[in-house]
This record gives structure tokens, C-alpha cells and sequence, in this order.
């Protein structure tokens, strides 16, 4: 084989592929915050030691993914992308054969936390290098979405796998998932030079290039807001589920908190999806604002849920966190969009390595506010946590509606609040977006 596979392949095909893909190299993200409780007691490790271990996959992604989706501006996002896998495959890899303690499970987490962070964003960007515009806004946000499907799937084989076998060989098997994504791009995505620049800016210059990009930016804040409340509820949801449980009336069905969780998020799959469509609609920042002062009513609301019932609970988090899926493909497409075509690269790197900044803090944030305000068995503790998870979206919509100059034309908002959507006309480039 050279590379090139079995020739050319159709727009929706590579789509296909490369979401397929995202969801193999997602084999192992979950495979030790799954062991954890197993782990954690084979090898005497403190909770701080063992969160530490969780969160060093995370820390490895954010100091790695400016470097390394920067460098997709320069070469093939293609290229990135496969060594990415093997590093991915080698984090897990090595934690099946040589972790024996904190120190080994700390270097190859951190391993596959880089290898992650030359999959995900270098992805994104070899397949929106090789469709055809039209097709980005839906093809991003397909990408963006299905990484829950990757998720759930790292859990399932890991309990599956450990349910029957050693944990070393749940952390084994999931090393063969990036190696078969690999193999799939390798097979069926053609190699493609980087757009050629007559002027490419150095390594920190192309840096302080998207920082001075105005719409890009105003939807890399929104993404910053959006991931501080994915990551914090998802941290926090099972939690939550189990206190309101404890303080309210009324069931669910007998299902436990966990399995509500479960599914609760893939609820949030189709919500991303769905809502990216209408972007066209209403121009995209003006949907990204209702998404956006809808999840803050429903995250308050959340907040509030447990004065009243087990299932307003699990309704209120389950509406809260569609609410939050819903602007996740939107806001990256914008991105994309905004991207200038020679800082694509960057500008992602900057919108995901920020992005995963407030998700690796937020979870924290919450247990913080948590304690200062009562402890988890208050429940107005809880609804201070909830506010403070779901505030970051008013000051994310202003700097949206500061920096991407949004909209005009029919707006969600407009339906609903005429005042708020006032004078924003839609761009030429957000409507093909």
C-alpha cells in the first residue's frame, strides 16, 4: 500500500471514517477511571494520588495539543494524526505492561493524554482539509458528537473485559483501537499537502494571529464555557442523581443513578446533532445565544430541582445537559469557519487546548463550591455548584456577541426576545458555515 488506499473516497465517506476512527482511538480514554476503585486499592493509592492519575491524561492533552495542531498548518494533518494513534496505543500499552504503581500508571496516562491531543483536533482538521465546505458545519459537528459513542464504548469494554480478565488486559485491548484507527486512515485517506502560504508565520506568531481573529475567538470562549459545564456536570452527575435521590420524593423507575447518567448522556448526542442544523436557519451565534441562556435557566433550575422530586431532577439535568451537548458541534464549526485557512491548525489548537483547560478545572471548581457552601448533603450547596457551573454562559454569550458579530436574519432569539437580537445581520461566511 502507498498510503493512498483503494483511491479516491467520496465527501460523506470520509466523514464516516474518520468519526469511526475518533471512536476506535477512544478505546482507552475511559479504561482507568473505570478501574479506578480496583487500582486504587491494589495499590494503596490515596484518593488525592488516584485523582491525580485521572487527571494527568487531561494535563498531558492541554500542554500537548497547541504544539501539535499547530503543526497541521505545516504538514499533513494526516501525518499528525497517525503517529498520534501510535503514541495513544502506546500510553495504554504500556500501562498493560509496566505500571505497577502510581508512577507507572502517571507516565503512560500522560502518554495517552498527548497521543489524544494529536488525534482529536488533528482529525478534525484532516477531514475539514479534505470536504467540501458545504459539507463542514454538519461534518463537525457529526465528529464532535459521536466522541460520546467513544466514551460509552471505553466504559462498556472496560467493565466487559475486566468482568472476565485482569485489568491488564482491558488496558491491552484498548490499545488496538487507535492502532485500528490508524490502519483505517492509513488505507483510506489520501495523503494532501498543507494549503500553501506565501508568508507562514513562526511557531508563537501564528498564536497571537488567532487571537486577533475576532469571530474565531468569540466562539472559542463560547467552547471555553461549554466544556467548563460538560466536564463539571458529567464529574458531578452521579452525585447529584444520588443526594436528590436521598433528599426528595418520588422514583425513577428503579433504575439506579449511575445507569440515569448513562442515559442522560447519550441524550446529549442527539442534541449536539440535531441543533447544529438549524444553524444555517438563524445564523450561528444567534442559535449558540439560546442555546447558551437556555442551559443557564435549565443548569439554575437543576440547581433547584431537588426541593421538588426525584424525576424533576432527572428531568432537569437531563434537559440541562442537552442543553450543554447542544452548542458543542455548533461552536466548533464556527470555529472552523472563522478559521483562516493557513491557521486552521492553530486555531483549533487554541480552541481545544482552552476548551479542555475549563474541563480540567471545572469538576474542582464544583467540589470547592460544594463544600464552601454546605457540603453534599445540603441541598442548597448543590444549587450554588449549579449556578456556578451554568454562569459562565452569560458572560460567554456577550463576548460571542462582542467578538463574532453575529447574526440578523430570522433569529431564535428574535422569537422569543426581539430586544435581545437586535441589529445583528448574518455574515456571508456564517451563512455557508
Amino acid at each position: 500500500m502507498n498510503g493512498r488506499g483503494f483511491g479516491a473516497i467520496s465527501g460523506a465517506r470520509l466523514v464516516a471514517l474518520m468519526c469511526v476512527a475518533e471512536i476506535l482511538c477512544m478505546a482507552g480514554f475511559a479504561t482507568y477511571p473505570a478501574l479506578l476503585p480496583v487500582l486504587r486499592a491494589g495499590w494503596g493509592l490515596s484518593n488525592t494520588a488516584a485523582g491525580f492519575v485521572g487527571g494527568i491524561l487531561f494535563l498531558g492533552y492541554v500542554l500537548a495539543v497547541p504544539v501539535l495542531t499547530s503543526l497541521t498548518d505545516r504538514i499533513d494533518a494526516r501525518r499528525v494524526y497517525l503517529v498520534s494513534c501510535l503514541i495513544a496505543a502506546a500510553g495504554s500499552a504500556t500501562f498493560a505492561l509496566f505500571a505497577n504503581g502510581f508512577v507507572g500508571a502517571l507516565l503512560a496516562q500522560a502518554l495517552f493524554g498527548i497521543g489524544f491531543a494529536g488525534v482529536y483536533m488533528p482529525g478534525l482538521k484532516a477531514m475539514s482539509d479534505r470536504i467540501d465546505e458545504t459539507l463542514q458545519s454538519r461534518a463537525t459537528a457529526l465528529y464532535t458528537s459521536l466522541s460520546g459513542f467513544g466514551l460509552a464504548g471505553s466504559y462498556f469494554l472496560t467493565g466487559v473485559v475486566s468482568a472476565h480478565a485482569s485489568w491488564r488486559v482491558a488496558f491491552a485491548l484498548a490499545a488496538l483501537g487507535p492502532l485500528a484507527a490508524a490502519l483505517l486512515v492509513f488505507l483510506l485517506m489520501p495523503p494532501k499537502a498543507p494549503a500553501p502560504a506565501t508568508t507562514r508565520p513562526g511557531f508563537f506568531a501564528s498564536f497571537a494571529l488567532v487571537f486577533q481573529n475576532k469571530p474565531a475567538l468569540g466562539y472559542i470562549f463560547g467552547y471555553v464555557a461549554h466544556c467548563w459545564e460538560l466536564y463539571g456536570s458529567r464529574a458531578w452527575m452521579v452525585a447529584f442523581l444520588t443526594f436528590a435521590a436521598g433528599a426528595a420524593t418520588g422514583s425513577a423507575g428503579g433504575l439506579d443513578a449511575p445507569t440515569l447518567a448513562s442515559i442522560i448522556s447519550l441524550g446529549g448526542i442527539a442534541s449536539s446533532i440535531g441543533c447544529n442544523e438549524f444553524a444555517k436557519r438563524f445564523g450561528r451565534a444567534n442559535l449558540v445565544t439560546g442555546i447558551m441562556l437556555t442551559g443557564f435557566a435549565f443548569g439554575v433550575a437543576t440547581g433547584l430541582s431537588w426541593r421538588l422530586s426525584l424525576i424533576a431532577s432527572v428531568a432537569c439535568l437531563a434537559c440541562y445537559y442537552a442543553a450543554v451537548m447542544a452548542d458543542s458541534g455548533a461552536l466548533t464549526a464556527g470555529t472552523v469557519a472563522a478559521a483562516k485557512p493557513e491557521q486552521r491548525g492553530a486555531t483549533l489548537g487554541v480552541h481545544s487546548m482552552l476548551g479542555f483547560s475549563a474541563g480540567l478545572v471545572a469538576p474542582t471548581a464544583f467540589g470547592i463550591i460544594l463544600d464552601l457552601a454546605g457540603g453534599a448533603q445540603s441541598g442548597q450547596a448543590w444549587t450554588a455548584s449549579f449556578v456556578a457551573l451554568a454562569l459562565p454562559n452569560l458572560i460567554a454569550i456577550a463576548v460571542l456577541r462582542h467578538l463574532a458579530a453575529p447574526a440578523g436574519a430570522p433569529s431564535i432569539i428574535a422569537r422569543f426576545a426581539p430586544g435581545l437580537a437586535r441589529d445583528l445581520p448574518v455574515s456571508d461566511r456564517e451563512r455557508r458555515a
